[in-house]
């Protein structure tokens, strides 16, 4: 291939084409090629102004130079895509789903779908069907037609493009016009497994799915989590849920006695607690658990001139009613660069070091 032009752009390299083999990414929804370029390796593809952009790890000159596709990443490009499209056919055909957009990751892909919410069982529904058509080894054609020809094939989805279509059929259950990377046969891909739902812009759901090896690894990976999970618990497998819902309801009702244990710590140590007279305030500087400081301010907050530290280990923070808590703030990010957030009764110093509480006495010894 011709490189026509090479710029560097913030520690970036990136070599400039006319034509290229390299697919690049986000065309159509799918990942880009990987690759080399003579002695470089690509990093990303990007299409702009009729050109292709190849990002690469090192410097060339503007010439010719022999490349390298990857085309076990292209396999599973391939891989992903044919299963969207069997997916996106799949939700039509059971549940009248209509697929608004797709979107290919590194480790696992998405389709939104025109429905707020989707029953478990339309899923799985779904995803045995998709399955049947991947067991039967459906052929994937590749064809490229004229406009009336595409009017008279039944597209899922109608295109936009004026010219020659190109197509993907899939047996007789989706034709789609589509540009990207495809399988020969659907028997390719192996399994196809929808992995997770979530609602998006409040009126679409967006599936999750795995297809090909990424559905073995995403399978193998559970396995290991599950099996790891029933060691350290002592259960089976079958057990694994009922096992956790106790461990959590026990967690629950330990917490809620901890909780109350604290503040009634909270309380007696309220009651026998020394302040240090600075400037006009009374401060009460705690230096403890975070369960008992948190309520220390519902014992302490309403003395007159009362101003509490409490300090943790990543942070500060200061509690009155009687000092704007946010002048406090201010004067110490303007000494100290400190990060954190305030308001009129409480401010948060985002860090547990000593010298911020040395700083906290000079700035209430001037107020």
């Amino acid at each position: 291939m011709r490189i026509d032009d090479v710029v560097k752009n913030e520690n970036q390299v990136i070599a400039i084409a006319k034509e290229s083999p390299f697919y690049p990414d986000g065309k159509g929804g799918q990942l880009g090629d990987r690759g080399k370029i003579g002695p470089a390796r690509v990093l990303r593809v990007k299409e702009k102004n009729g050109y292709i952009l190849h990002y690469l790890d090192t410097e060339l000159e503007p010439g010719e130079y022999d490349c390298e596709i990857d085309f076990s990443r292209r396999r599973d490009i391939a891989c992903q895509h044919t299963a969207q499209h069997i997916l996106s056919a799949a939700f039509l055909k059971t549940a009248d789903l209509e697929t608004v957009s797709f979107h290919m990751g590194e480790e696992i892909s998405t389709i939104d779908l025109n429905a707020p919410f989707i029953l478990e069982d339309v899923l799985e529904e779904v995803e045995d069907l998709a399955n049947e058509v991947v067991r039967k080894c459906e052929r994937v054609e590749i064809l490229e037609v004229d406009q009336e020809e595409a009017k008279n094939m039944n597209l899922r989805k109608i295109s936009k493009v004026k010219e020659k279509i190109r197509v993907v059929k899939i047996g007789d259950f989706d034709i789609a016009a589509c540009g990207g990377f495809h399988v020969e046969n659907t028997g390719e891909i192996g399994l196809i497994k929808i992995v997770d739902t979530e609602k998006v812009k409040k009126m679409f759901t967006r599936v999750y799915f795995v297809a090909g090896e990424r559905a073995l690894k995403d399978y193998r990976n559970k396995d290991k989590l599950i099996k790891a999970l029933t060691t350290v618990l002592t259960t089976s497998p079958q057990e694994l849920e009922k096992r956790v819902k106790n461990l959590l309801e026990s967690v629950k009702e330990k917490s809620s006695k901890l909780e109350k244990l604290a503040e009634l710590c909270a309380s007696l140590l309220a009651k026998n607690m020394a302040s240090e007279k600075i400037g006009r305030f009374e401060v009460y500087d705690f230096d403890g658990p975070q369960e008992v400081g948190k309520y220390l301010p519902k014992f302490l907050a309403d003395r007159e001139n009362t101003v509490i530290l409490l300090r943790y280990p990543d942070r500060v923070e200061i509690i009155s009613n009687w000092i704007d808590c946010r002048k406090i703030f201010e004067r110490l990010k303007e000494d100290m660069n400190i990060k954190g957030g305030a308001g009129q009764k409480r401010a948060i110093v985002s860090t547990g070091s000593s010298k911020v509480v040395e700083k906290i006495r000079e700035i209430l010894e001037w107020f």
